[in-house]
């Protein structure tokens, strides 16, 4: 990866913005927007290419589009819809997470600098600065000095992290691996070597995301909760974010999600990827995950491998794995915005500006981060808050514009696309804004 440019592979993405395209496939033709729309998405599966695409539009807090293109499963060439079931979010997950978090601030169950150590059951400290604190607003703004990529990105540990079928909780995994006594723990497994809180010394992210970007900031998180709480994480989230809102189709654990509506997660054989992304489906594979028998996509030279034998159900979940259909994560995404009437909020308008002020930036590759938010600045269609995500089958995209409140949520079945394509995909549906 030496020679890998990250500003270039995350441009690419749309991580650091969007492409200052004209839009002018979306305003050309007769149709009205949302059948351009419909029919952008329906092209959209051949270009990245994609199994299943949903997309959502929000303007001035209220849903005006939605739509799914694809398949809920290309065995039996079952249609998808925007109740159609995720059955992961990856990273757009944290979002969950981190409102958790800022749920208990604002009942002063937990303040933003406490020493987490006080809520854990242990004494937490990066050994190479033992007389630094580690708190929850270092875990917001990925600065706790916890490993940036190197318990959970090695194409082994990510592949299980995923997927692996496991039956240990969260805490049992935060006590083995994370506490000192803990049989697995490894401190230079757990750490990086630079002060927590020091926003000048931080690791660089080997993905490129940013600077000190850890999953384990997130799974701490949530055993924060489940130490304040004393009730499992998940159950924490159902009663006091997913229910207010009256959300069904949404949570980590897959078995009591509708079956019927689970999508399954693909990766589209031969797509593009930079060369070294190879190894991470070699491992899913030697692992068994991820099926090495392609399907084909009906009317089309595309082929798929399904991740046939990937729980999505770990330790992991708070990181990445939480389950939604694209209703209700659209939902979800309203709750924040000041102009929806239809949702309600889940967090008090200071703590929600707080949450986007912007807290540091990262110049290797343009990412700006508040606290759990990320923004995306755009030439032409706003400044956006929100939070990318990527892992088996998955591809994501969630974010909303306080001043404006409109949003877009994006979700592409296949983690390896063209992502210039991906790109203008988001710059067509931000532009589409103006037409509803």
């Amino acid at each position: 990866m030496a020679h890998f440019s990250r500003r270039h592979f995350l441009a690419g993405m749309g991580i650091t913005g969007l492409i200052a395209g004209n839009s002018a496939w979306l305003l050309a033709g007769t149709d009205s927007a949302a059948e351009r729309l419909n029919k952008l998405l329906d092209a959209s599966l051949a270009d990245l290419p994609a199994a299943t695409i949903s997309a959502a539009l929000i303007k001035n807090g209220d849903i005006v589009w939605g739509n799914t293109a694809g398949y809920q499963r290309l065995d039996t060439e079952q249609r998808a819809t925007q109740d159609s079931i995720w059955p992961n979010l990856a990273s757009v997950t944290k979002l969950v997470t981190w409102t958790a978090i800022m749920q208990l601030v604002e009942t002063n169950k937990l303040a933003l600098h406490d020493d987490i150590s006080e809520f854990l059951g242990f004494t937490f400290r990066n050994p190479y600065f033992p007389d630094r604190l580690i708190t929850p607003y270092h875990l917001l703004t990925h600065a706790s000095s916890l490993s940036c990529r190197k318990m959970t990105s090695a194409p082994d540990s990510m592949a299980d992290f995923f997927c692996q079928n496991r039956t240990m909780s969260l805490a049992q995994w935060v006590k083995d691996y994370l506490s000192p006594d803990g049989k697995h723990y490894r401190a230079e497994q757990v750490f990086d070597r630079y002060p927590p809180g020091d926003f000048t010394q931080l690791t660089p992210d080997p993905i490129g995301v940013i600077a000190g970007y850890s999953n384990l900031n997130a799974m701490l998180a949530a055993y924060l909760v489940e130490q304040v709480m004393q009730q499992p994480f998940e159950t924490y989230a159902q009663q006091a974010i997913f229910s207010p809102l009256g959300l069904t189709d949404i949570g980590w654990h897959k078995t009591a999600l509708d079956q019927s509506k689970l999508i399954t997660p693909y990766e589209a054989k031969n797509s593009p990827r930079a060369a070294f992304m190879g190894v991470f489906t070699k491992s899913m594979q030697d692992k068994g995950y991820l099926s090495q028998s392609p399907i084909a996509l009906n009317n089309s030279n595309k082929t798929y491998l399904p991740f046939d034998h990937c729980s999505l159900d770990t330790p992991f979940n708070a990181a990445g794995l939480l389950g939604s259909s694209a209703a209700a994560l659209t939902t979800f995404m309203q709750a924040f915005l000041p102009q929806s009437h239809s949702t309600s909020p889940l967090l008090q308008r200071k703590t929600i500006d707080q949450c986007w002020q912007v807290k540091r930036s990262d110049a290797v590759t343009g990412s700006v981060l508040g606290m759990g938010w990320f923004q995306f600045a755009t030439a032409r269609h706003g400044t956006f808050w929100g939070h990318d995500g990527g892992g088996p089958g998955i591809l994501s995209r969630v974010m909303i514009d306080p001043t404006t409140g409109n949003g877009v949520v994006l979700l592409i079945n296949n983690f390896f696309v063209d992502f210039r394509q991906r790109a203008r995909l988001l710059d067509e549906l931000c532009a589409a804004l103006e037409q509803f």
